[in-house]
């Protein structure tokens, strides 16, 4: 038998009274709960508890922890950042792709300070992002392993830039159970384009965080995790540093975008 924890002794009886509370509201019926039995059970089965955790609670989890605190907003992490992904080094740099990646070009420039705005060098940089057909290497698709993932360095002057393409939109896995209830629910299982981040430092408190497009239809029809935070929404525009570019490997058309994060210093 496991030793008494403080913590989940006052947490989960509270959690446990509220859904038997909400039980009587709406005098669910043996045979509901029969059928929610069978679902759960499902799902358990299916693999999905961390699809259905990440939907339903993790936006609120994380925003119950930052809320309110100086610096970038964070937002959830998500199911598919995969560890130790490749080191890359030189500026500007490029994220793993094959020779034809499908989607639009895009150089995006980030600045990472802290709160008094002086720029913080050397702060490691996780990026990962879908591809052109809302996949993610390593889960679904045909993508290689790696491919639109990498990690990096902040320069001297907290910059970096990454030649990457524009992610597309895409829906979470919904033919099992968790597809299945937001059916139910009415809901839509879509999430708007995004790229992901995880900025880390010394003596700095860790952002994990994601930023979107301004203008991407599923903005405004809501995504499915509720994740998205209107300082993390960006504007694209054409790019017009040709030398910029040029310096990265592209020669036509490209998108740009650019954000600027700012870590807090690590509690304590």
């Amino acid at each position: 038998m496991a030793a008494y924890d403080e913590r989940v002794a006052t947490v989960v009886p509270d959690i446990l009274d509220a859904v038997q509370e909400r039980l009587e509201k709406h005098k669910v019926t043996h045979e509901e709960y029969r059928a929610a039995w069978r679902w759960l059970t499902g799902l358990a089965a299916s693999g999905e508890v961390p699809l259905f955790l990440d939907v339903f609670f993790e936006a609120v989890v994380e925003r119950l922890g930052t809320e309110g605190r100086p610096g970038s907003a964070g937002t959830v992490q998500g199911p598919y950042h995969v560890p130790d992904a490749v080191l890359l080094t030189g500026q500007p740099y490029i994220l793993p792709m094959r020779e034809d990646e499908p989607g639009e070009p895009m150089l995006f420039t980030g600045r990472v300070t802290d709160l008094d705005g002086a720029p913080l060098a050397g702060v490691l940089v996780d990026m990962w992002q879908a591809g052109n057909d809302g996949t993610y290497s390593g889960f679904v698709g045909d993508a290689p392993e790696g491919n639109l993932r990498a990690r990096l360095h902040t320069g001297e002057d907290g910059t970096f830039t990454v030649r990457t393409i524009r992610p597309a939109p895409y829906r979470i896995p919904d033919s099992g159970p968790t597809g299945e209830l937001l059916g139910m629910l009415g809901r839509h299982t879509w999430r708007p384009a995004h790229f992901h981040f995880i900025l880390t430092a010394d003596g700095r408190e860790p952002l994990t965080t994601q930023l979107y497009f301004r203008g991407d239809p599923w903005l405004d029809e809501g995504d499915v995790v509720g994740a998205v935070k209107d300082s993390l929404v960006i504007d694209v525009r054409e790019g017009t540093d040709r030398e910029a570019a040029a310096r990265a490997g592209l020669d036509g058309p490209h998108l740009a975008a650019d954000y600027a994060f700012t870590l807090r210093p690590a509690e304590g």
